[in-house]
């Protein structure tokens, strides 16, 4: 039964097709050829009932009994064999007179409830029945029923040549729409097909991107496929570049070490010095190549929530200088990976606790455009010539100062993969740093 479970789009909307087509066009021949045999019905019981009328003006009744012309308006009641018969019967159905046309056919009169009904007689015949009382000369009243009948050869001719036209033109059209849905069918999934071109040729080299025309309804997927590939080959460039970095820092710290003499005491200071800085250049190379590939696709992450977990460990670390955190302002949400909002707010609050007198805050505002977070403390600042110093972009890891510069290079190369900013100043309300974060309301990674 793996027919019923296609592994194509293509395939399933044909099979969807031919399942559905058949059903819906059975429907509608059954409804049309319902319509068409109600309308011959109808068609047929006005027609009797015409001839019924025809044999009623011409009968004559007197003297006890009934005269009817041997000539009729309607000559087929003269004619054997022309299909239509004309029967007078009394009020026990007792037959009193058959027209000529009904001359050698085995007619039984057939059976009427009513003074007026049309049907079918136990021999398949259409007839119209109509039942009067005939007031005499004399004044009697006589009970009579004229009967007209016909035979269904030309309901049933009609009716076959409507079913014929009627499944001859249904499947006509069942053809017509199977290939008008191929037709339909190639040309909607052409931009799939399209897809697949260019992911295959993204698998073979021969492409960096999806760069095709893509409907509007394929266009998010198209548009976070190449989101993920620039990530990947974004995070592929950061491993590259933080290799060549991470070697060309080691260097000055290696070079030192060797010439360092392991019989001299002074020495042990300045080689647990290098062996220092070497854990923080390569602590700050993995900060840099773990940054998040990519951003956009994941969820949001309330700030204030990071905020306060990040906070309520470090006042347990810094529990003898700390005094009081605040957060105020605007509920924000960050869109990017957990770890990278963690990561600089940790970086930042970690310095602020560190380097403050006891009063950190933290203050989120948004507007239309952007989101803002400013992280200030009352401890003594950072000189204005370092403010840049710290945060230039390309500065060499073992070239940052001691104390407060690899973190920061961290929280830089993390705010800038968000299209962020990060800038470095003097709280205005406690009197120490001031560390102003802002990211665009949708933050887009960069190169």
């Amino acid at each position: 039964m793996s027919w019923l479970r296609p592994r194509t789009l293509t395939g399933r909307l044909r099979l969807a097709s031919c399942l559905l087509l058949p059903l819906m066009l059975g429907l509608t021949a059954l409804v049309l050829d319902r319509a068409f045999d109600r309308s011959l019905r109808v068609a047929m019981e006005e027609r009797l009932k015409l001839q019924t009328y025809v044999l009623l003006g011409a009968a004559e009744a007197g003297g006890g009994q009934l005269w009817m012309p041997p000539q009729l308006q309607e000559p087929r009641f003269g004619q054997p064999g022309s299909g239509l018969y004309g029967i007078v019967a009394d009020g026990n159905d007792q037959v009193l007179w058959r027209s000529p046309s009904a001359l050698g056919e085995p007619l039984s009169l057939p059976r009427a409830d009513r003074r007026q009904q049309f049907g079918q007689s136990t021999q398949g015949l259409f007839f119209y029945s109509y039942r009067v009382t005939w007031e005499t000369e004399d004044g009697r009243e006589t009970p009579l029923r004229f009967v007209s009948i016909e035979q269904p050869a030309t309901y049933l001719a009609e009716r076959r040549g409507f079913r014929t036209l009627l499944w001859s033109g249904l499947g006509l059209l069942a053809l017509l729409l199977l290939i008008a849905q191929g037709v339909l069918l190639r040309w909607g999934l052409r931009p799939l097909s399209g897809l697949a071109a260019d992911i295959k040729a993204i698998e073979s080299g021969e492409a960096e991107q999806l760069s095709g025309d893509y409907p509007r309804e394929v266009a998010p997927v198209t548009e976070n496929l190449n989101l993920l590939l620039a990530g990947e080959h974004r995070q592929r460039e950061r491993y590259r570049n933080t290799l060549a970095d991470l070697a060309h820092s080691l260097k000055t710290p290696l070079a030192v070490i060797r010439n360092i003499d392991p019989g001299r005491v002074e020495d042990l200071s300045a080689l647990k010095e290098q062996v220092d800085r070497m854990d923080q250049i390569i602590s700050h190379q993995l900060g840099r190549a773990s940054t998040a590939a990519n951003h956009q696709l994941l969820q949001a992450v309330s700030v204030r929530a990071a905020a306060e977990r990040i906070g309520t460990a470090l006042g347990k670390v810094y529990r003898d200088s700390h005094r009081n955190l605040r957060i105020i302002g605007d509920e924000l949400h960050f869109r990017g990976d957990e770890r990278d909002l963690m990561e600089v707010l940790g970086n930042l609050l970690d310095n602020a606790f560190k380097y403050g007198r006891g009063e950190v805050q933290v203050t989120l505002t948004e507007t239309p455009t952007q989101q803002q977070i400013l992280i200030e403390d009352n401890g003594l600042g950072i000189d204005d010539s370092l403010h840049q110093t710290i945060l230039e972009r390309g500065t060499r890891a073992d070239s940052l100062p001691r104390g407060q510069g690899i973190g920061l290079a961290v929280v830089k190369d993390i705010v800038t993969s968000y299209n962020g900013e990060l800038s470095i100043g003097s709280s205005a309300e406690l009197g120490g740093a001031a560390f102003t974060l802002r990211f665009p309301r949708r933050a887009a990674v960069t190169n």
